[in-house]
């Protein structure tokens, strides 16, 4: 290979991984998001008195529970009410599947990291 040609390939490994590192921070991130709102869980599940309850976009509402069913979306528009409990346990189950996918990138990361090292090596070896 010409010394472009190895220039060329480390280029585009270079950026598969910093695409892939760029998707780890977000898993990471909805992981965060995840933990805080089972926090909030735990929260709701003992809370009897007013709260503040967020509408989204740093926009509250002073609310007081009702009940403590939640209305919990599962996924194509359908909701249904859930226990906190069973709220949580849903929520443990996306996060797991989330580090699964985690697992996965930092197995491919590594990979490339590896490829990047062997064309690096190669490229100096063809001088």
């Amino acid at each position: 290979m010409t010394k472009e040609e190895y220039i060329f390939q480390f280029n585009m490994l270079q950026k598969e991984a910093e695409k892939m590192q760029e998707q780890l921070q977000i898993i990471n991130q909805q992981i965060a998001e995840f933990e805080i709102l089972k926090l909030s869980l735990e929260k709701i599940e003992n809370h009897k008195e007013e709260m503040l309850s967020s509408l989204g976009k740093g926009i509250f509402i002073k609310t007081k529970p009702l009940e403590k069913e939640l209305f919990v979306n599962i996924g194509n528009g359908i909701v249904l009410k859930k226990t906190t409990k069973d709220t949580e346990k849903i929520i443990e189950k996306q996060v797991k599947q989330l580090e699964d996918i985690k697992q996965s990138l930092l197995t491919e990361i590594e990979k490339i990291n590896m490829e990047l090292q062997r064309v690096l090596e190669q490229a100096q070896n063809s001088k």
